[in-house]
């Protein structure tokens, strides 16, 4: 398998971003903008079409490093999950490595994979 192509990673206020091929993207901070910002969608997009045109079997998020992310920015996580959900042709697991210790992180990750258990998972650090 070759490794994702090159893009340009999103300047997202008050979060670092950083993605390590194949599979992994990091981010830490604060999401607490009232209108998340159009390029952290278009990133999850990005990699969600990547993995699939990869044809990779899972693809995790760590945000252990995310203190706080506002009922706006959650809704970009759902959507990824609804994506890979919504996918006929290749459906790989998204998993979410969180930190127990963040209350946000422990609620909202229970809730969305109690929902889209399918696929998915939970880590919890």
């Amino acid at each position: 398998m070759s490794e994702s192509p090159a893009f340009e990673l999103p300047k997202v206020e008050g979060v670092d971003v950083e993605f390590v091929p194949p599979n992994l993207l990091k981010l830490k901070g604060v999401m607490a903008r009232k209108e998340p910002s159009a390029d952290v969608a278009q990133l999850f997009k990005h990699l969600h079409r990547d993995a699939i045109e990869r044809r990779l079997p899972t693809f995790c998020v760590d945000v252990t490093g995310l203190t706080f992310v506002n009922s706006s920015s959650i809704r970009l996580f759902i959507d990824w999950a609804v994506w890979v959900k919504g996918e006929t042709a290749h459906r790989y697991l998204l998993t979410f490595r969180t930190n127990r210790q963040i209350t946000w992180q422990t609620t909202a990750f229970a809730a969305l994979s109690s929902l889209m258990k399918e696929v998915v998972s939970v880590e919890r650090m």
